[in-house]
């Protein structure tokens, strides 16, 4: 009889279990990059176990049980398959393969095969392994797997393919639970670990490392996807596409800062040219420090292309380029030039949580929408853009979803984007991952950013004398030449006056300005933001003048931001005049240009974001202010205390900062920062969940704080959002979706030719692939609010729409002006001084 992996009659899909056992084991084995190694465990030894892993993690699927659950849909609490497999695989390296003189050393490397293994289903955790109050079950169900395989040894290593590797005696000997009963190694060595005894970070990167490979080979291989190997394209096609991009040029003023940016381009080039084989093996880490406007994208994406090529050469592969950057808003633009280089040379995968990944589908007959999804979400390309929120959430945590991609990163070129968008309680913590991922994986970075944040400095304050001290390869060495040529702006604090309410704000804003000039004004609160708008809106009004006025921020959806944008865009690139009210939203990647800004108190990365609004080409005249103001207590909600200490120090040491200076002010506050000394964020979730493999505390982990509980709030304002919900209600409503017998409702918001087999049921996997794809599209249409602010003025349930459970809240098309206003967004009668 033939033993399954997968089985799906009606969909006509199967899998044996030889196949997929053989083909996980190849592929774990072989995505191990060559530059992988754990201290004194080589990249070859985790080849062999990541080959055995993947050969084991499904041998429990022999028994009875699960085949007649698969094929007959008959359930047992017995049909559980990857225990029984984790213990084998335990048992057999420990036999076979793990050869080690530390005998702890031995018994955590196994145990750590074991864990990948039993929880390759779920979520990678230690927590409750060998649960007391369990106990009895868990050696129960465990005995049950064995008896039933016992049975079949001869039929088992046949069909596997293992009979001439592996005899009976010591398959029989390999799934004895009661040796492992009797011999309580495997609780030992996970109390050891989570005691934090073994004071060794490389055990939590082998282990996710280890349980990225195997879910990530699992995934693909069921799926029907083959991973191919990682192509890539000459360095100098980014020279080519520039040097179109000037040919096409109309401003010819703009010749000069293209001759800035192409000589930054070479001096970053000709470092990396320059060194010499030994230096490229040896440097984990890249610096681009240089002002906005330097072109920094395409340079450093070229840097990364360089690097490519002498590795490719030295190491005999081609490592995968992913860049990172901390603002979606900006990804589709970066993947236009990107598109623009590469043509359709080097597959581009585009991964965030808003992210339309149907264009995979629907540009490639041979793949399906699910299959579309997991290549996304698995980083199966040779080029990947994706945000900070992506990447670091899948190195720090125990997520089965999110650590699929992690083995992605070993070996490869990182670019990160604007490295001071890491909030600076985590510096420490992302600095010293990244010294280890550099260690441990072979990964290289190239950390971009125009204030130089110090990192590695922090990283290696919290390594202490266990990390070393990392350096970095600065690309652009005399940054600071580029600096001192820039005269765009300049601070003006007006810091000394005392804390303005909106009113006194509104008299500073006539003073200072003309009526000519653009306005940019970034408060820190929504409350203050709507406050100021309509005070300013009144003020013109009253005085005739019909100058327009906008407004920004994350209370009005996402798509009407982006018109917003666009409509304050066009109105500055033709000269006319515009003020626009924003929270700290325009910090995000906004590409807008103004004559002038007000800023309320804020650390000296974003003072230094708002600046990068005003004059960006530098063709407006010299030194346009940017006057900084407090406003009231504002920035207390916002910002923590030694931040707005630092920052304050600084700027009231000068009524005036001009731009040439912004670094040394920048490189100033971190050094304050760094001699204040590690979070305790940072320190907790390294020793408590790094060191001794907590992943319950590295759950605590967020990149983007909550600021209290949120909920999203979905605003049906058009026909699109009505027909979004429909078809969000209708997938939510049937859990076995028949595309030709529904209302025909997810019809009218995806593609036909993105969704298989249009006239049959939808598979599990397709139902969430394009749940998720409604999901990115219905994103447009939502507004996250704090709980908070919901109390004078709460919304409608989702759940009275369509009787589907959903935790969103709905603004009905009739009860719009309830709650949303057009202009400034959501309602809200609380008067708190809400944020964002």
């Amino acid at each position: 009889m033939p033993y399954w992996a997968h089985y799906d009659q009606e969909k006509e899909i199967k899998q044996t279990l030889k196949e997929h056992l053989s083909s996980v084991a190849a592929m774990a084995r072989d995505r191990v990059s060559p530059g992988v190694q754990f201290k004194d465990i080589p990249s070859s030894i985790v080849k062999e176990l990541a080959y055995w892993m993947g050969y084991f993690h499904d041998l429990g699927k022999y028994t009875d049980y699960f085949q007649d659950y698969l094929t007959k849909n008959k359930k047992s609490k017995f049909k559980e398959h990857a225990h029984i497999s984790a213990c084998c695989v335990y048992s057999f390296l420990l036999d076979r393969v793990i050869d080690f003189s530390d005998d702890w050393q031995k018994k955590i490397t196994a145990f750590l095969i074991y864990l990948c293994s039993r929880k390759h289903h779920g979520t990678l955790s230690l927590e409750g392994l060998f649960s007391i109050s369990r106990e009895k079950e868990i050696w129960k169900l465990l005995q049950a797997a064995e008896y039933n395989l016992l049975e079949k040894l001869p039929v088992i290593l046949q069909d596997a393919g293992l009979s001439d590797r592996i005899s009976g005696v010591e398959l029989k000997k390999y799934l004895s639970v009661d040796v492992l009963i009797k011999s309580k190694s495997l609780a030992r060595t996970g109390q050891y670990l989570n005691s934090g005894r073994g004071e060794d970070e490389r055990w939590f990167f082998l282990a996710i490392y280890l349980f990225s490979l195997l879910i990530d080979s699992d995934k693909l291989d069921s799926g029907g996807l083959k991973p191919g190997e990682v192509k890539s394209c000459p360095s100098d096609q980014v020279s080519k596409y520039l040097n179109k991009k000037l040919e096409q040029l109309k401003d010819k003023r703009n010749v000069s800062l293209w001759e800035r940016r192409n000589n930054a381009r070479k001096t970053m080039l000709g470092i990396i040219e320059g060194l010499s084989d030994e230096e490229i093996k040896g440097t984990g880490f890249f610096t681009i420090t240089a002002p906005t406007g330097i072109g920094k994208t395409l340079s450093s994406l070229q840097c990364a292309l360089c690097l490519q090529e002498r590795i490719k050469v030295l190491e005999k592969y081609t490592p995968r380029i992913i860049a990172a950057i901390p603002f979606i808003n900006i990804i589709e633009q970066n993947k236009k030039e990107y598109e623009q280089v590469f043509g359709k040379e080097l597959k581009l995968i585009v991964h965030h949580r808003l992210g339309d990944f149907s264009v995979q589908a629907s540009s490639r007959e041979e793949i399906s929408v699910d299959q579309a999804l997991l290549e996304v979400e698995s980083w199966e390309g040779d080029v990947i853009l994706t945000t900070f929120v992506q990447l670091f959430q899948s190195i720090i945590t125990g997520n089965n979803r999110l650590l699929k991609k992690f083995n992605k990163l070993a070996c490869s070129i990182v670019i990160l984007d604007e490295a001071q968008a890491v909030p600076e309680y985590y510096m420490p913590l992302i600095g010293a991952v990244l010294q280890k991922m550099t260690e441990f994986l072979g990964t290289r970075f190239i950390l971009m950013t125009a204030t130089q944040p110090k990192i590695l400095e922090f990283g290696n304050l919290l390594l202490g004398s266990s990390g070393g001290k990392a350096k970095a390869v600065p690309l652009l060495p005399d940054f600071e030449g580029y600096f001192e040529k820039l005269t765009r702006t300049k601070f003006v604090s007006l810091l000394k006056k005392n804390r303005l309410d909106t009113g006194a704000f509104l008299e500073l804003f006539q003073e200072k300005w003309d009526g000519k000039k653009s306005v940019l004004i970034v408060v820190n609160t929504i409350k203050r933001s709507i406050e100021v708008y309509r005070e300013i809106k009144k003020l013109l009004k009253d005085q005739a003048c019909n100058i327009p006025v906008c407004y920004l921020s994350t209370n009005i959806m996402p798509r009407q931001r982006r018109e917003v944008i666009k409509n304050v865009k066009d109105k500055l690139e033709n000269k006319e005049t515009v003020i626009l009210v924003s929270t700290q939203t325009i910090e995000a990647g906004v590409d807008l240009d103004f004559d002038m800004a007000f800023r309320d108190f804020a650390p000296i990365d974003s003072l230094i974001q708002t600046a990068g609004r005003v004059n960006r080409e530098g063709r407006k005249g010299e030194y346009l202010p940017v006057y900084i103001v407090q406003l009231e207590s504002d920035n207390h909600y916002v910002y923590e205390l030694t931040h707005r200490h630092s920052t304050m120090k600084l700027l009231q040491a000068a009524d005036e900062i001009k731009e040439p200076q912004y670094g040394r002010l920048a490189d100033e506050y971190y050094t304050l920062a760094l001699a204040r000394g590690i979070s305790d964020r940072s320190k907790e979730l390294w020793q408590e969940g790094i060191m001794k493999l907590n992943f319950e505390k590295l759950k605590e982990f967020q990149l983007i704080q909550n600021t209290g509980e949120v909920v999203d709030v979905f605003v049906e304002d058009c026909l699109k959002a009505t027909q979004l919900a429909n078809a969000y209600e209708e997938l939510l409503r049937y859990k076995e979706y028949d595309l030709s017998c529904e209302s025909g409702a997810l019809s009218k918001v995806i593609d036909k030719g993105v969704i298989p087999n249009c006239n049959g049921k939808l598979s599990v996997f397709e139902r969430k692939a394009i749940l998720r794809l409604i999901l990115a599209k219905v994103s447009d249409f939502i507004i996250q609010v704090r709980v908070s602010r919901l109390k004078e003025n709460r919304p409608v349930e989702f759940r009275v729409r369509g009787d589907v459970e959903s935790s969103m809240y709905w603004i009905p098309p009739g009860q719009k002006k309830e709650y949303y206003d057009d202009e400034t967004g959501f309602i809200s009668e609380t008067g708190e001084a809400f944020i964002l």
